[in-house]
């Protein structure tokens, strides 16, 4: 059974790289939000190396951009259950345990009964389902710092294309890519101060849209090396 799971889950993984894919490389500026297209590198055509990624890398090169949004919505062991801050204590004040004493699966069961957005990304519970599902993550992976690493690297790459296309040099719309961050992470400023969520679930922006850009632009140009 473990094989089966596995092997679903790596064919999920490659439908959604083809489909990336292929929006990638449309002319069309009505493929991707409207107004925005892109032309895929060379070195990414297709399916021989934009499809193989090495989460091992990337979600290490991207490590600045995670400092930064983390200074929005908490610590590896951060934790709510519904509302933002109505958790100071975090997962240890709840359980007595840190995340890393957790498998990736524990925590999604937690999530259907006890807390809501977890770890130091927030991942609430649907969100954290198809990071699992689009990375090389499993469920008896412990939820330790470098786990939720390469989650974070997932819903860059695949939940919010726009900003991994940005940081892997496919496309130069950084504002689309602020937005998208913005949309993702209610800590992110999204327009004049205010967060795309400013005020539900009593979200507010923390990171200014201009030191999303610096990071942003910091860590592609590290990927480009």
């Amino acid at each position: 059974m473990p094989d089966v799971v596995h092997t679903i889950i790596m064919f999920s993984r490659t439908l959604k790289c083809l489909s990336l894919t292929a929006l990638l490389t449309l002319g069309s500026t009505t493929a991707l939000s409207g107004a925005h297209s892109f032309q895929i590198p060379p070195s990414y055509e297709v399916t021989e190396t934009f499809c193989k990624f090495t989460f091992e890398d990337f979600h290490l090169q991207i490590k600045p951009l995670g400092d930064l949004i983390s200074k929005g919505e908490g610590d590896y062991n951060a934790v709510n259950r519904g509302y933002a801050g109505d958790t100071p204590g975090g997962i240890k004040g709840l359980t007595g345990m840190t995340f890393e004493n957790y498998t990736v699966g524990q925590v999604i069961d937690m999530q259907r009964r006890r807390v809501y957005a977890v770890g130091r990304y927030q991942f609430i519970p649907s969100t954290l389902r198809f990071a699992v599902a689009m990375s090389d993550v499993d469920e008896l992976d412990m939820f330790t710092p470098d786990t939720q690493d390469k989650l974070f690297a997932a819903l860059i790459l695949f939940k919010r294309p726009a900003v991994g296309a940005y940081l892997r040099g496919n496309h130069d719309h950084i504002g689309w890519a602020l937005n998208e961050l913005a949309k993702e992470w209610a800590s992110v400023e999204y327009r004049q101060g205010r967060g795309f969520y400013d005020h539900v679930g009593g979200n507010r922006a923390r990171i200014t849209r201009s030191d999303a850009k610096k990071t942003l632009e910091s860590v592609r140009a590290t990927i480009a090396k």
